[in-house]
């Protein structure tokens, strides 16, 4: 289709443009010839002025000092006013031995271009006698006026010649170019695509100049855009008669595509949550089961050993060891099957939770954990409810108690709470007076085997692991922020329990 207008409207006339930089480069250039004309009829003017000085030396000098010398006084003032109406003289300054002044000034004189000073000798017998002296200023009026007179001039013709050379141009220049550019753009601006066989032709002979290979440069590439539409179309038929079978065909291995791709990302999303947790269980058996087994072993052989003699205390040591270490084992244990109950069970049957029982459970399991530490730890006397898992959410709150208990501060002071947002979930926190953790610490928090302090063995590394699991299992969250007035602060977030499903006084739901 042919478009309808130019994408740019014409603002500036080429011809214009091109002729007021000429006139512009001329007009600068007559100024600078101008100006060193100027200032070599300056130079020249300043030079004969300077000649009168010569002039008046020889010519009246001589005169001057025979006057003074006769003391005649009609001489004297002749003589002065031959000087004055001289050439560029401004004003006469005679002083005689008696320092009597006698003066001439030129009406028009208000600047001394230059001056200068004669001493009067009137010579007897060839012996010099002073007489008086003579000042003479030269005026700078009549030479400013001259050569702004010449300048003026010289600028009315120059800006005359170049107007007039301007006008000339612009019109020679919109005839011979302007015209003809136009006429390309608009060939242009109406090209159609439908119809490229009429060529570009300028209303004036074939001179083979830059216009006319501006004209073939069209032409030709008219005629390649003809070609390349022919190709264009041939190729848009063929692709046309193979689109419809390509897209059945795509659309039926998309759709087959798509289900053998569902099945893929569900095998392995669940071959990479089988395979993490096969790699906690090994892991687990094979660094965190493996020390307190050796100690076992090692106390035992202790024990036994005939050639060693143990004190009372000694024994008791030994055994108090082993007890520890067989906790320790124990807990390891405990939470491997804690794991494995929660992937053996696939449906769980969440109710509403007493919180307060659950709380109270977990310090019971931990009464003598927190005494060893003299922990104080501050519970709520009411809880929000919500619902969840109770066995799970009890072993929740025991591995967020014996954190608080064991990296809080000496001595710990643990402060519980609950929350409930206005998107109907219940915050369940606990804070403590231990040291704030690092932004790296925090990233990998809720990661199997990851531990408050790298130093420390005390831990197993699946606790915050398992309530991340049990947590998300419940349709929760978990999650860790530095407390405001210091120490860090664990929460975890379950769905608030429904009005309909609270019991009422009788403990029967309502």
């Amino acid at each position: 289709m042919p478009y309808s207008l130019p994408s740019q409207p014409l603002r500036r006339h080429l011809a214009t443009r091109v002729v007021i930089t000429m006139v512009l480069a001329a007009l600068l250039l007559s100024i600078l010839l101008t100006a060193a004309l100027s200032y070599s009829v300056y130079r020249y003017e300043i030079a004969t002025a300077q000649q009168q000085f010569d002039n008046i030396e020889k010519s009246y000098l001589p005169s001057l000092a025979a006057g003074l010398w006769e003391v005649d006084i009609h001489r004297i003032n002749t003589l002065l006013d031959g000087i004055a109406r001289l050439e560029h003289v401004g004003a006469v300054n005679l002083t005689d031995e008696l320092q009597q002044q006698h003066s001439r000034q030129h009406p028009q004189f208000s600047d001394a271009l230059v001056s200068k000073h004669y001493p009067v000798h009137y010579q007897i017998d060839g012996e010099q006698h002073p007489v008086g002296t003579l000042q003479v200023q030269l005026m700078a009026d009549g030479i400013q006026q001259h050569l702004w007179r010449q300048s003026r001039d010289i600028a009315l013709v120059t800006v005359s010649a170049l107007l007039l050379s301007a006008v000339l141009m612009l019109l020679i220049f919109r005839f011979a170019v302007s015209r003809h550019l136009r006429a390309m753009a608009q060939f242009a601006s109406h090209l159609d695509l439908n119809r490229l066989e009429q060529p570009l032709q300028l209303q004036r002979p074939v001179r083979h100049d830059e216009l006319d290979q501006v004209v073939d440069a069209i032409n030709r590439l008219q005629q390649r855009i003809k070609h390349e539409l022919l190709r264009r179309n041939e190729i848009e038929q063929q692709l046309n008669n193979n689109t419809a079978q390509l897209e059945q065909q795509v659309a039926l291995r998309t759709t087959d595509l798509q289900l053998k791709n569902s099945l893929l990302q569900q095998q392995s999303a669940e071959l990479a949550k089988q395979n993490e947790e096969l790699d906690a269980y090994a892991h687990t058996v094979a660094h965190d089961l493996k020390h307190p087994l050796t100690s076992l072993i090692g106390m035992s052989r202790l024990l036994n050993a005939t050639f060693i003699e143990l004190s009372a205390e000694q024994k008791q040591a030994a055994l108090t060891t082993i007890n520890n270490t067989s906790r320790k084992m124990n807990d390891i244990i405990n939470a491997l099957l804690l794991l494995a109950s929660m992937r053996e069970q696939q449906n769980v049957a969440l109710q509403p939770l007493d919180m307060a029982l659950l709380v109270s459970n977990a310090l019971q399991r931990l009464e003598d954990f927190a005494h060893q530490h003299q922990a104080a730890i501050e519970v709520p006397d009411s809880w929000p409810t919500a619902i969840g898992y109770p066995q799970w959410i009890e072993e929740v709150w025991v591995n967020y108690l014996s954190n608080a208990i064991k990296y809080g501060g000496r001595p710990p002071v643990i402060q519980l709470g609950a929350d409930i947002t206005p998107d109907a979930m219940v915050i369940c926190w606990i804070r403590d007076n231990g040291r704030v953790l690092s932004t790296q610490q925090q990233a990998g928090l809720f990661s199997t085997f990851q531990r408050f302090s790298p130093q420390s063995a005390d831990g197993h590394g699946l606790g915050l692991s398992i309530v991340k699991r049990i947590v998300t299992r419940l349709g929760g969250e978990v999650g860790y922020r530095a407390a405001e007035d210091g120490g860090s602060l664990f929460w975890f977030s379950l769905p608030q329990a429904p009005a309909a499903a609270l019991p009422d006084q009788s403990g029967k739901s309502t």
